[in-house]
């Protein structure tokens, strides 16, 4: 079979089975239209058909699968969890501390996550508590994404994963790992740009060893360890805002004693320049604003918490 008519034989499947999953959505406060814009851009569960095909290698029925149980779990688990958010931030606002905190120069969220910020318990680190978390963040990273510029676009993200206060609690259960991993490589292929981990130390080392064989390759070669020195080469292109934000914040997050105003990250400080929420213009767009742009919610303590 030539090519176009392989790629003839792809857009006619896709077009059967993107009408037959919005057939069954008959519940429009599940948000499933909602969810297929923010994950994959303007076209949805058209282009999400693409970017999952690209990770099984162009198989068109492990493809269509795949799109299938994204959606099943859309129809399925989100409602929960969105109920969930709520109820257990109001309570423990700074549970996770992984966050969109600005754009980088091409209009591309950067998260970032510190250790030494997580308020979670023992009991805390489970999948569905950790997946929670990051599907709500994830979710408005798209939404915030599409305002750049004025443009929409398909979502990819940067992830910065700053070790100070590191725990080796969350890497326990291989299960547990394996369950996060492969359910957001579902709901979210190839949104990830890159995976830049910071202030090691060789405890870190010994945990990646050990869980970067549960990772498929093409997310094992975005994984970046780097010194502070090479925060801009290494995540860039940043704005001189963003860049200072991240050096202050990782600085201040591996001081002794911790700072109260660190440890509460989600609240807004009360003195000093550096706000723990995210870079000046971000939280001036996406945070205080009484409406932000699409929806945005950022960090659900920010959102939920008191």
């Amino acid at each position: 079979m030539d090519p176009e008519a392989i790629l003839n034989q792809i857009r006619e499947t896709e077009r059967t089975m993107v009408q037959e999953i919005m057939s069954q959505v008959k519940n429009p406060s599940l948000g499933i239209k909602d969810a297929s814009i923010v994950m994959y851009g303007r076209t949805g569960i058209t282009e999400g058909y693409w970017r999952l095909l690209s990770d099984c290698q162009y198989d068109i029925e492990e493809g269509l699968v795949l799109l299938k149980a994204a959606y099943d779990w859309h129809v399925s688990v989100r409602p929960r969890m969105k109920e969930l958010i709520p109820k257990v931030y109001s309570q423990k606002p700074g549970l996770f501390s992984l966050r969109q905190i600005g754009f980088d120069s091409d209009g591309r969220p950067i998260l970032y996550h510190c250790f030494a910020q997580d308020h979670a318990a023992k009991s805390d680190w489970t999948a569905d508590a950790i997946l929670t978390h990051a599907v709500h963040i994830a979710d408005n990273a798209g939404r915030s994404s599409q305002h750049v510029d004025g443009q929409e676009r398909g979502m990819t993200v940067k992830l910065i994963i700053d070790c100070s206060g590191f725990s080796i609690t969350p890497f326990k259960s291989h299960n547990t790992l394996s369950k996060l991993h492969q359910t957001l490589m579902l709901l979210y292929p190839n949104v990830l740009d890159s995976v830049t981990i910071i202030n090691t130390s060789p405890a870190v080392r010994i945990i990646w060893s050990a869980i970067s064989d549960l990772l498929d390759d093409s997310l094992q070669g975005k994984v970046k360890f780097i010194d502070m020195k090479d925060l801009n080469e290494q995540i860039g292109p940043l704005s001189t805002e963003v860049l200072v934000w991240l050096q202050t914040e990782i600085r201040d997050n591996s001081l002794t004693p911790f700072p109260a105003v660190q440890r509460d990250f989600w609240r807004a400080p009360t003195k000093g320049s550096h706000d723990p929420r995210g870079a000046k213009s971000f939280v001036s767009e996406f945070i205080i604003k009484e409406s932000s742009p699409h929806g945005f919610e950022n960090h659900p303590g920010i959102v939920h918490g008191t």
